[in-house]
């Protein structure tokens, strides 16, 4: 207890990063699969138990967290009570893993509070049961089941590498997209095997150049698969200018990858010429290139009483 009809009540809290579209999606053999590219935005959510207080969210909207925390909360055996509180820099709809870094934070943030290890594959699992993730509970370019919330590899770190995107207009919605998803052919599979190759070739030499070319095959599939014609747009940009590609192919993100050490002054050009596209407002973002150690933690919150 403190002065003035205060007390200190504890809460924790966790954190996830986001990505900006996939470096490669679609599907070899039976199974889909995505490839991350983590970036610095990211979600964080925020838990505090209020006994008696049936568990909600705010904003309300954030219905999949909820959700997440009420299956991870009944797995435990814990009364579904408290707030979450969530704070994110991912816009929804675009491509950027929004939901799913909701989700992650939120079953960090309980697992802090609760004094509970939690795997990647226990979070991967509570998400995929929700909808479509990415796979952004594991750290660095992995290559992930959306469907079935499974690891398939770890790649490793991305080499320094700058993203100039554009976020797009509207959104999409991941399960819709999913659900409509049709299987892909032969040779897509086949190309896609080869953007597989240079993503583990680009991540083991360190080079930018490498990884941007898979998401440029990536991204080529996906137009030919019935993307729209921003993407058409993006990769004869890239391929004029000597520069990766990278898209959502579940959203409206598209980006040109860079090495990270390009100069200012052609980053500022790029920029121009994704202005110029007219396909909404434009950035510039890292890559994260080492893992995040402190994902998680605890503290205090005062409480009116």
């Amino acid at each position: 207890m403190i002065d003035g009809g205060m007390r200190m009540a504890r809460l924790a809290w966790g954190f996830a990063t986001g990505t900006f579209g996939e470096l490669v999606q679609g599907q070899i053999g039976p199974d889909p699969f995505l490839i991350t590219l983590p970036i610095p935005w990211g979600a964080r959510a925020a838990y505090c138990h209020v006994p008696g207080q049936p568990l909600q969210v705010w904003p309300e909207h954030r219905v999949k967290a909820l959700g997440a925390a009420k299956t991870l909360l009944e797995s435990w055996g814990k009364s579904l009570e408290g707030v979450l509180i969530i704070y994110s820099t991912l816009p929804i709809g675009k491509g950027m893993a929004s939901s799913s870094a909701d989700i992650v934070a939120v079953c960090r943030a309980l697992a802090a509070f609760f004094g509970r290890e939690i795997p990647a594959g226990d979070i991967a699992r509570v998400a995929s049961a929700i909808e479509p993730t990415d796979g952004i509970m594991f750290p660095g370019v992995v290559a992930f089941n959306p469907l079935r919330g499974v690891l398939l590899e770890r790649l490793g770190m991305a080499p320094p590498a700058t993203i100039v995107g554009v976020l797009g207009f509207g959104g999409v919605n991941t399960v819709d997209r999913h659900e409509s998803r049709q299987e892909y052919s032969v040779i897509h599979q086949q190309r896609l095997r080869q953007a597989l190759g240079y993503v583990r070739q680009g991540v083991e030499r360190r080079d930018v150049r490498l990884l941007g070319l898979a998401g440029r095959i990536s991204a080529e599939v996906d137009y030919e698969r019935g993307a729209d014609a921003s993407v058409a747009d993006l990769i004869c940009l890239g391929e004029s200018e000597g520069a990766g590609v990278i898209i959502a192919h579940s959203g409206t993100v598209r980006g040109l990858l860079l090495p990270g050490s390009t100069p200012a002054g052609t980053v500022r050009r790029l920029r121009q010429k994704l202005w110029a596209l007219d396909a909404g407002p434009v950035y510039r973002i890292p890559v994260l290139t080492a893992p995040l150690y402190t994902l998680s933690g605890r503290g205090d919150a005062i409480q009116e009483i």
